[in-house]
Formats: C-alpha cells, structure tokens, sequence
C-alpha cells in the first residue's frame, strides 16, 4: 500500500463530498427547495442520502485497484473520507444556521404545524411538538457535536465500507 496515494486519493473523495453537501445545502436554500418547494425538494433529499455512498465506494474501488484492502482498511478509509467531509462541511452549516439563514428552523417548525394541523392534531399536541423541537434545536446548536460526529464519521461510514465487499471484490493477485 502506497501510503501516499492512499491519503490523497482518500483526500480527494472527502474534500468533494464535503464541497457537494455545502453546495447541496445552498442550492436547496437559493431554490427555495427546503420550504415553499418542499414536494420537489424532498426528492432531492432523498438523492443526496447516495453521495457518501458512492464517494466511499470510489475511495474503496481506487485503492482496491492497487492492492488488496482488507476490512479495517476499508472501514478505515470510509472513515477518514467522512472525517475530511465533516471538517468541511459542518462549520459551513454551522455558519449557514447561523448567519447565512437564521430563520431556517422558523421554516421547518411552520411546516410542522402545517402538517399536524392537516391531519387533525389538537392544537395542544402542536403546540407540546412544537415546543420540544425547539428545545431539540438549541441543545443541538454548537459547532462538532458530538451528536452528529459519531454517526456522520463512525456509524455510517462503517456501514457503507462492510456494504462495500458486497459490491466492490478485490482484485486477485496473479
């Protein structure tokens, strides 16, 4: 293994993962896709659940062209694609909660009420939910949460690297 070639390969996969997630995140705001558009944008939501899979698979299938990769490697290059992603692409939706689009939770709680009111909810269980969404939302502010660190970087990642060996074989040595 070519310890080199495995860091900017590897490099280069999490670098674009995380400049896709932030220009997902922005093109979903300019469109308007996360709120007045909804229906269309959670079609894209669903689309963009594919990116860290096929970026881990890419970082998998271009080191498993130049040796065998075991298991731990595989995780372990999940692993740190997701890592470099996260570096990027969590203080940019820090900064996009923050100061870009302060009023996004406003959307997503007005959407809920939206939502339980068209199927008949009390208005006292809106009001309960609403609440606890809100409560929900400022424990989950601070930049690198822990919260978001362990299944973004660790859970997720090992999950994609172990679904890897279904579809991505090691080339055999001849």
């Amino acid at each position: 293994m070519n310890k080199t070639s495995f860091f900017k390969s590897t490099l280069k996969q999490g670098i674009i993962m995380g400049l896709a997630f932030c220009l997902y995140t922005t093109l979903m705001w300019l469109t308007k896709l996360d709120t007045t558009y909804l229906s269309i944008g959670q079609y894209v939501d669903m689309a963009i659940i594919l990116l860290p899979i096929v970026m881990i698979f890419w970082a998998i299938k271009q080191e498993t062209n130049s040796y065998q990769v075991s298991i731990i490697q595989r995780i372990g290059i999940a692993i740190f694609v997701s890592a470099i992603s996260y570096l990027i692409y969590n203080p940019f939706l820090y900064t996009y909660h923050h100061f870009i689009n302060p009023d996004w939770f406003g959307a997503v709680l007005n959407l809920k009420e939206v939502e339980l009111t068209a199927v008949n909810v009390p208005q006292e269980e809106i009001t309960a939910t609403l609440e606890n969404m809100k409560t929900s939302s400022v424990a989950q502010a601070d930049l690198f949460r822990l919260s978001s660190l362990i299944p973004s970087v660790v859970v997720i990642p090992t999950l994609v690297a172990l679904l890897s060996l279904i579809f991505i074989k090691n080339k055999v040595k001849g």
